[in-house]
């Protein structure tokens, strides 16, 4: 029976931590050991600069393809062709087929503006009127056509989720997306699942027969509430986005195994918070952002 292996992680952010390179050995040095046919990143990996470009290198040395997601992080300061150029992407949506399987990598790194879309780019989006993160109509007509053909199986990946109710964190027209995936599964097309990062904890949802799962970040949780000075000095002034911090110890990944007749398994981790946990910044439950922040990446079989 036909097999596929994956590695798949996301927001390492490693311009904005002190310990990006030792969480990316972490992967790299647990993704030797196991048979995978590739690597699928999903978005906020770093900024595209020349001293950048050893993330990538280290990633060559896995010696398997390593597939992209435009994040919103990524082009915070920088256009998304220059990110595209750094990652080596093509396009900033695509498609790509292993075996019997088809996988379709999103962009919803877009702004809807009464009629217009347009790609996000240095934060230039109004927050009480325009609708963002968004895809454009171009990109669900071709999501529809990739849907439209002979392949059995189809996984998409994206950086923000299609599920995610809280806020504006979720894609704009995610219930759109959504019964275009429920459409396809009418018409004998079998949708197994859709993975996303971007909300920096970990969930997973079924929706009408189709699994949304929420990949934990691999470096920290996100809360904004500036009052975590937990490090030196000298690596907050380098460093200064970690007062609105939680790390996590552990550089989270997933190992996902998709057999012949179409059953998943998700190999996730149990870890720790790095030195503070989220109760000594006055969150009480563990949740942030509409996602669960324990230190985990849930395993699950479907």
């Amino acid at each position: 029976m036909y097999r596929v292996k994956f590695a798949v992680f996301t927001d390492l952010h490693y311009d904005h931590i002190p310990d990006g390179e030792r969480r990316l050995q972490q992967f790299i040095d647990r993704v030797k050991k196991e048979k995978i046919d590739f690597v699928v990143e999903l978005g906020d990996i770093c900024y595209p600069i020349e001293e950048n470009k050893i993330i990538l290198k280290e990633l060559g040395k896995l010696e398997v393809p390593c597939y992209f997601t435009i994040g919103n992080h990524d082009s915070d300061a920088f256009p998304r062709e220059q990110v595209m150029e750094f990652l080596g992407m093509e396009n900033n949506y695509y498609s790509f087929v292993k075996g019997n399987i088809k996988f379709i990598v999103l962009d919803a790194c877009y702004i809807k503006r009464a009629d217009e879309y347009i790609p996000y780019y240095k934060r230039n989006y109004h927050k009480s009127s325009d609708s963002y993160p968004y895809i454009p109509p171009e990109e669900l007509l071709w999501l529809e056509n990739e849907l439209n053909d002979e392949h059995e199986y189809y996984i998409l990946f994206s950086h923000h989720s299609l599920a995610n109710e809280f806020a504006k964190r979720g894609v704009a027209n995610r219930e759109e997306v959504r019964t275009i995936l429920e459409k396809a599964k009418v018409a004998g097309k079998q949708v197994l699942m859709c993975m996303n990062g971007h909300d920096h904890g970990d969930a997973a949802v079924d929706i009408n027969g189709i699994c949304y799962y929420t990949l934990n970040s691999m470096s920290y949780i996100w809360h904004g509430l500036k009052q975590t000075y937990n490090y030196s000095k000298e690596t907050h002034e380098r460093y200064p986005g970690l007062e609105d911090m939680i790390l996590y110890e552990e550089g989270f990944h997933a190992i996902v195994t998709i057999k012949g007749d179409g059953r998943f398994e998700i190999e996730g981790m149990k870890g720790s918070y790095q030195n503070i946990i989220p109760s000594d910044v006055g969150i009480l439950n563990n949740r942030w952002n509409g996602v669960s922040i324990e230190p985990i990446v849930s395993s699950m079989s479907k």
